[in-house]
């Protein structure tokens, strides 16, 4: 009778990954290092990326690459020890043969094997990008698997700091935030063991978890490390290091987010010193901080002071990057806000229709940006009684957020309900502009559904 695949006792497993051993120990290497990640398929090139062999992507072209990987797949292949797919150039392993690889080892050997393992998953990663984001999905399972390996058996290396670090930040690309922290609190742990905890890293770790904190809402969490960076950073870095300003800002904006409006301005207040301090007041970080002071200023009811700062920062932020910059259009649209509060009503459209204008130029019309300047516009316009220049942009803004974002992004929630309290305002209007409102209220609702 012929034995079946299911069959085989791992006996004969070994004894066939001792014959590939024999005919192309690459491959066999790809058997233990794959018996260490999870069970899902992996890519052809992660056979090729194994510590201490000439197999390393980086050293072939890709036409090499490519008759390389299948080389090394063939004998796999063809003793069934693989399962794989030439067409997509992956594999898996089946279940019997990574319990009969897992347990020929050893502890020492399985830690070994898990090292490798992860250096070679960290060669198969891309970094963070958001058009990097299928390969890493495809990935997570063993992002996952290196999160354990990391955690359980201390494969605390720098491929392995790499591979949940920059996952960890494709995430937070996808608004994954609760799991982009988790693996990026995974990432700190690893570099804490390999460097310390009073490094630089560390600070620049911290920084990084309390942004993604902050991004997910988590303002008592993002506070905490912010605190913690920055106490990191005055123990480690010279007094008045420009390195402290960011955090700074970070730890102001998240003050204010919790309402410690002093606290956020003192933050920021000292922002300022430290780029006086080591002249750095035409950096980019001077004009950011100048930003989120006045916004401060503003909640702390005086715009005044507020619009001064806002000033500044526009004209710092032209002198850094151009009349026509995404960033000069975030400070001509905070300028606006602050006229607008003042009663100064010209200066403030002249304003909006800037930043509008710079958007629309840099990003296009059917663009998450232009479509919030448009709105931005539109509530300005509609507080004045321009119900019609109103309408034509809230029009442009909504289509430009449908067009960009699709239905049931969350910057659509704010957009919507906008227009729609617009629109029932507008339906008491005269014939034409009622026509327009209820048409578009008809079309709202039907899509809706």
């Amino acid at each position: 009778m012929t034995q079946t695949r299911d069959d085989r006792s791992p006996e004969a497993i070994l004894d066939l990954v001792r014959e590939v051993e024999r005919e192309a120990p690459g491959g066999a290497e790809a058997l233990f290092m794959a018996a260490m990640l999870a069970d899902a398929p992996l890519p052809y090139d992660f056979a090729l990326s194994m510590d201490g062999t000439p197999h390393n992507p980086a050293l072939v072209n890709p036409a090499a690459a490519f008759f390389a990987a299948t080389a090394l797949m063939d004998p796999l292949v063809g003793r069934d020890l693989v399962d794989a797919d030439a067409d997509h150039q992956v594999f898996a392993l089946p279940a019997e043969v990574r319990q009969a690889l897992r347990e020929s080892l050893d502890p020492e050997q399985v830690a070994e094997w898990a090292g490798r393992a992860v250096y070679a998953l960290n060669l198969a990663l891309p970094d963070a990008d958001p058009q990097n984001w299928p390969l890493v999905e495809w990935l997570m399972p063993h992002v996952l698997a290196c999160r354990d390996l990391a955690a359980e058996l201390g494969v605390n290396t720098a491929a392995a700091n790499r591979v949940l670090h920059q996952t960890g930040f494709s995430l937070y690309f996808q608004r994954r935030h609760k799991e982009a922290a988790e693996l990026l609190e995974a990432a700190m742990a690893v570099d804490v063991a390999l460097k310390g905890g009073q490094h630089p890293d560390i600070a620049a770790d911290l920084e990084g978890l309390a942004t993604v904190y902050r991004a997910g809402e988590d303002l008592p969490r993002a506070e905490a490390a912010f605190k913690a960076c920055l106490d990191l950073q005055r123990e480690i870095f010279t007094e008045n290091n420009p390195a402290t300003a960011p955090v700074l800002i970070g730890l102001a904006m998240v003050k204010q987010a919790r309402g410690d409006l002093s606290g956020a301005e003192a933050a920021l207040n000292e922002c300022q010193a430290v780029l006086r301090a080591s002249n750095q007041e035409r950096h980019p970080a001077a004009a950011s901080c100048l930003h989120n002071l006045a916004l401060v200023l503003d909640a702390l009811d005086r715009p005044e002071e507020g619009l001064k700062r806002a000033l500044e920062s526009l004209e710092l932020t032209i002198s850094l990057y151009g009349e026509h910059h995404p960033e000069t259009a975030a400070s001509h649209n905070l300028a606006g806000l602050l006229f607008e509060r003042l009663g100064k009503d010209p200066e403030a459209e002249a304003h909006f229709r800037k930043s509008l204008s710079i958007r629309s130029r840099a990003f296009g019309e059917d663009h998450p940006e232009t479509g919030q300047a448009l709105c931005n516009l539109a509530l300005f316009l509609d507080d004045r009684g321009r119900t019609e220049e109103a309408f034509d942009c809230f029009e442009r803004g909504f289509t430009a957020f449908e067009r960009s974002l699709g239905p049931d992004h969350p910057y659509m929630e704010e957009a919507l309900d906008n227009l729609v309290a617009f629109l029932e305002r507008t339906a008491s209007a005269d014939p034409p502009l009622r026509e327009r409102a209820e048409a578009r209220l008809k079309q709202i609702v039907e899509r809706a559904g």
